[in-house]
């Protein structure tokens, strides 16, 4: 008998893994020809004139007013992606505001050779000096990694104090899906922005203005000094920089600042300020290619400033503008409130600080954390009885050999009921990736149709 029920539950563990691989094998299949395709230009998220919209490579991106703060385009502007050498921009920020230019940064050993090999650098070497002011031309025009190490550890005292700046200075700007580990962006699993975050960094960024005018330089000069020996000519890498002295220029005549980024995990990023009209507008793009970043960010800013032209999206901006506006003075007005309400609250706490034990049940002191506590504990207790009684029901019908029903061994129901609910799964899985990748082909086809259209109107 003992035998008979082990042959089964063999035969029923099988039938299970055979049914599981099945489905595995199904939705790998299913998962590679979903993936097969070439990946194509896609739509944002929400663009301010939608019909007028341009298609960017760029995973991530948006297009913000950097006066207004009125977002002109967005494309997984809250996605997580890693900034690389954009990162240099808030290094800058930061550092500009807990500085003077005429600070002189002293190189230490780690700032000189704690970088990667081979990464961006103007070849400082350990104990020369800089001044404030040659380390924001280093760091914005060539990338330079071992000058952002030093300004960090110049401003914060080590890398670890700078980067908690860092990051205080992004809540501060209203941004919380990023978190920076050090100055340069060099790759770090846990170095990471959104688009949405970056461009309130470039926002403030390009509110300041000497910091603005450093990253609109074409070509800057360090000189030989006593501290540093070496003549040291600097060259702005943002190819559409107007002057731009390295190949494959690609000027834009509105551009007035910028930095560009690249490792091999988060692609080309970029970040680029344009002025026309008066208006100034700032794209962020995130884990695109080369050379669409260019071609993504002049897109975005003819499609930006045309919004401006257009009389039927003017009540629509200043309306967003208004809005942004009442938000900002409601948030500083809650502010306000938030310190007086906590001072008082902190003078009651001192008067009342025995409260919580002094209702005769224990409860009416008590706080509506404490008592979600307590009603959650008593759920888990009855849940845990319940557990308990049904565990032990079990072990008595395994001790006197109860628990069939008919001629039917309980253990072939349970193996019966757990692969039909394996089945369910992955057909509930196999339904939804289905719909997930008809979604994702009329969205492409939608695409292609506007590109063809705009193709021929042009």
């Amino acid at each position: 008998m003992t035998g008979m029920r082990g042959k089964k539950c063999k035969i029923g563990i099988t039938t299970f893994v055979t049914i599981l691989s099945v489905f595995s094998v199904v939705m790998q299949g299913f998962t590679v020809c979903a993936t097969a395709e070439e990946p194509v230009p896609t739509g944002p998220d929400w663009a301010m004139d939608a019909a007028a919209a341009p298609a960017v490579v760029a995973e991530g991106a948006i297009l913000m007013d950097v006066d207004t703060g009125v977002v002109f385009y967005e494309k997984n502007i809250h996605e997580k992606y890693y900034p690389a050498s954009i990162t240099k921009l808030l290094t800058c920020l930061v550092a500009a505001e807990n500085s003077e230019l005429t600070d002189v940064v002293k190189f230490s050993h780690e700032a000189v050779f704690g970088i990667e090999s081979g990464s961006s650098h103007i070849g400082i070497d350990e104990g020369e000096e800089l001044t404030m002011k040659d380390c924001y031309y280093g760091a914005l025009l060539e990338s330079a990694n071992e000058v952002c190490s030093g300004i960090a550890e110049h401003v914060g005292g080590s890398v670890e104090g700078f980067a908690a700046m860092m990051n205080e200075k992004v809540k501060e700007l209203g941004g919380n899906e990023s978190n920076f580990v050090n100055a340069n962006g060099l790759h770090n699993d846990n170095h990471y922005t959104s688009a949405y975050d970056m461009a309130l960094i470039g926002q403030a960024f390009a509110k300041n203005e000497m910091l603005l005018e450093i990253s609109g330089t074409d070509f800057y000069h360090i000189d030989a000094t006593a501290a540093q020996p070496d003549e040291i000519d600097l060259r702005h890498h943002h190819r559409m920089l107007p002057g731009c002295q390295l190949s494959k220029a690609r000027p834009y005549e509105y551009m007035i600042g910028g930095k560009n980024g690249f490792t091999s995990i988060a692609r080309t990023t970029l970040v680029t300020f344009a002025k026309k009209d008066g208006h100034r507008l700032v794209c962020v793009l995130l884990k695109d290619e080369n050379p669409h970043h260019y071609t993504d960010t002049l897109s975005l800013f003819e499609y930006g400033f045309a919004c401006y032209e257009n009389p039927s999206l003017k009540d629509q901006i200043d309306a967003k503008t208004k809005e942004l506006q009442g938000k900002q003075e409601v948030s500083e007005n809650e502010t306000s409130e938030d310190g007086i309400v906590a001072a008082s609250a902190g003078t009651a706490a001192l008067g009342d600080g025995a409260g919580i034990s002094a209702g005769g049940n224990g409860t009416e002191g008590l706080g509506l954390d404490e008592m979600d506590r307590r009603v959650d504990n008593v759920g888990k207790d009855k849940a845990s009885g319940r557990t308990g009684e049904a565990d032990a029901e079990k072990e008595v019908r395994y001790k006197t050999g109860k628990g069939q029903t008919g001629s039917i061994p309980v253990l072939t129901i349970v193996v019966t009921v757990v692969a039909a609910a394996a089945v369910s799964v992955c057909g509930v899985i196999f339904y939804r990736n289905y719909m997930q990748e008809m979604e994702r082909r009329r969205r492409r086809a939608e695409i292609m149709a506007r590109h063809r259209a705009r193709r021929e109107a042009g």
